[in-house]
């Protein structure tokens, strides 16, 4: 017991502990892979991006028991098909991953302002009409750490048109 709590003392003190993503499962993600973002919306229903980027990521929404919605279908397209947006200055960040199925825009956002955080999906119709779930709870991952694996949102105003 001691040298599991001299283990991670030190691992604290060595900032090796804090991780963006945690590789171990959490939410609808599976063992194996990196929880890039997950978080359970007031509704019951949890909101997840799972994988192993470059190789895969999938965005995934509903329960464990009945998943609603997994884009792509092949996560191996994941990298493809997401696209990434980011925007900071002082004491504000705002992160989104997005990507459109059946003309429905969908941008899972995480966002921090005057130190406080606030994330979940925005689900944009067609017509314009918006629909967002906030996260109720704790939100495990960070999705910054997806910038430099995902292309970049030309679209998204996060970016400022500032795409490569």
């Amino acid at each position: 017991m001691r040298r599991l709590l001299a283990t991670v003392f030190a691992c604290l003190l060595a900032g090796a502990c804090a991780s963006p993503a945690t590789s171990h499962a959490e939410g609808l993600c599976h063992a194996g892979e990196t929880t890039y973002f997950s978080c359970t919306a007031s509704s019951g229903k949890t909101i997840s991006l799972c994988g192993n980027v470059p190789a895969a990521l999938q965005y995934r929404y509903g329960k464990a028991s009945k998943l609603e919605l997994a884009f792509p279908r092949d996560a191996s397209q994941g990298a493809r098909q997401l696209g990434y947006a980011h925007y900071t200055r002082f004491q504000v960040a705002r992160t989104e991953v997005g990507f459109t199925r059946v003309d429905v825009d969908y941008a899972v956002f995480d966002e921090t302002e005057d130190g406080r955080r606030a994330a979940g999906v925005r689900v944009t119709t067609a017509d314009g009409r918006e629909h967002e779930v906030a996260c109720a709870g704790a939100i495990h991952g960070r999705l910054e750490t997806l910038g430099g694996s995902l292309r970049c949102d030309a679209d998204n105003a996060l970016n400022g048109g500032n795409c490569p």
